[in-house]
């Protein structure tokens, strides 16, 4: 009898750690469904000091990079139309438009220089 009550605490237990750990797996996969393509675009920008008034309007730019790339746009013209019309630098501008393709675009990657 002793030796079956420690046997079923034991499966209690190990039932219940199961359960705990099952939960914080799934916990964790949950708050990474909350990070989005969107984030890591803005987080790749910021990093370079590329600044936004508006998330939207950035995310924005990007999908405007990626859709005259697929209208043949050559990414070098793009990049030199973000330079003539913003206040970034050539690297910032380069990274804007590398940023955009492998987020938004990324079967256009190969058009890169």
């Amino acid at each position: 009898m002793f030796a079956t009550l420690r046997v079923t605490k034991f499966a209690a237990t190990a039932i219940a750690a199961t359960g705990l750990g099952l939960a914080a797996f799934a916990g964790a996969g949950t708050a990474n469904a909350f990070y989005s393509v969107d984030d890591e675009f803005l987080n790749a920008i910021s990093e370079e000091g590329i600044s936004y008034d508006s998330a939207g309007t950035a995310v924005s730019n990007a999908h405007y990079v990626c859709g005259s790339i697929d209208d043949g746009a050559d990414p070098l013209d793009l990049g030199d139309e973000i330079l003539a019309n913003t206040d970034l630098t050539t690297h910032q501008a380069a990274v804007f438009v590398v940023e955009s393709v492998f987020n938004y675009c990324p079967e256009h990657t190969a058009l890169l220089p």
